[in-house]
């Protein structure tokens, strides 16, 4: 894996300009009651092999040093605001994540993986550590900023972002002084994709799920395993033929990403951890992934925080819905959670706040 990496600025009219200079050196501390002003700046930053990673910081207007998140999106063709090309709404949950805690005192960035947004890298012939540089670019690019506290940097992964902020955590080890894990899977992603095709598969078709998946499960485990395996041939579901693609399309990286256990992981990592997860989430199981993830953490670690939000969805945004009406029409679910009138979980934002300001 690769290890320090050198990072840039990049202003939104392309030509260069130097961070912000506060007229004061002053350490600020995360405040649950403030409501600061805040302020967007387009920003790149270099990986150590010299990619380009375009993404947004927002902060504080007072002066003075703040603690700062870099926060990784989930998975697929998601970009930083946590928009997504399959949903045509764009009120993503990462922009207005990262503007409310820049609101209470903290510096975010939030950037677009490779191949997704604005970012040209490609992902032929990368593995997931191409994700884990572009979070160590950002966080070497806020180390050299003036208004950051940088022995309060946090990492933050949101779905299977979660992997990605887990794995930089753990190359960082006490060079962070944190990692948020934002509804991630507490199973491996192989794990995942059958548990929730299971479960659309018995609400329309109770008692057949098995059958029908076993030929599929068996192609994850193949190719999991190295093997090259015909989409075509393990199932005639074509959306599922279409995830096989997906995963088929960079095998080292969708291998990564398929057999990743973040409960074999979780131990490993001992700075301060924070287990989110909403109630109303119908993609990562509150219930089980959260208690896997805190009893991995929590095996090793006595600085594990959890929060479980009691009417949150998986983009942390405020649903009271209960989970079999949100699986009704898992399409409609989805296009819902970009819909401009939706606004984040209040207490969701008040726990993450609460821990940083604790951290």
């Amino acid at each position: 894996m690769k290890r320090a990496a050198v990072a840039f600025v990049i202003a939104a009219c392309g030509t260069a300009a130097a961070p912000p200079k506060p007229s004061v050196a002053v350490k600020n501390a995360v405040d649950p009651a403030a409501h600061l002003e805040t302020t967007t700046e387009e920003i790149g930053f270099l990986t150590v092999d010299g990619s380009n990673v375009p993404g947004t910081l927002v902060r504080p207007t007072s002066p003075g040093k703040f603690p700062a998140v870099v926060i990784c999106a989930g998975s697929g063709p998601t970009d930083r605001d946590w928009n997504n090309p399959l949903i045509s709404t764009k009120n993503g949950s990462g922009k207005l994540l990262a503007e409310a805690l820049a609101s209470h005192g903290v510096v975010v960035v939030r950037f677009d993986k490779a191949q997704v947004g604005a970012n040209t890298t490609k992902l032929t012939g990368h593995t997931i550590d191409v994700y884990v540089d572009e979070m160590r670019g950002a966080l070497s690019y806020l180390r050299a900023r003036p208004d950051v506290d940088t022995a309060h940097l946090f990492v933050a992964g949101h779905s299977e972002g979660g992997i990605h902020a887990m794995r930089t955590a753990l190359v960082e080890a006490d060079h962070v002084a944190g990692l948020m894990l934002l509804s991630a899977s507490g199973r491996t992603m192989r794990d995942i994709i059958v548990a929730q095709i299971t479960a659309q598969i018995e609400d329309k078709a109770p008692g057949q799920a098995a059958t029908l998946l076993a030929p599929f499960a068996k192609a994850l485990d193949d190719f999991g395993g190295g093997a090259t395996v015909d989409p075509k041939a393990a199932t005639p579901i074509p959306g599922l033929q279409m995830l096989l693609g997906s995963l088929m399309a960079f095998p080292e990286l969708g291998r990564g990403l398929l057999m990743f256990d973040p409960v074999a992981t979780l131990p490993k990592v001992q700075v301060p951890i924070f287990i989110y997860n909403g109630e109303h989430d119908i993609q990562v199981d509150a219930a089980i992934d959260a208690k896997a993830l805190t009893a991995a953490a929590q095996s090793t670690n006595k600085d594990v925080t959890v929060f479980l939000a009691p009417d949150a969805d998986h983009v942390l945004k405020h649903e009271t819905r209960a989970i079999p009406e949100l699986r009704k029409d898992l399409e409609a679910t989805a296009a819902g959670y970009n819909a401009p009138a939706r606004n984040l979980d209040d207490a969701t934002v008040g726990a993450i706040v609460a821990w940083l300001a604790k951290h």
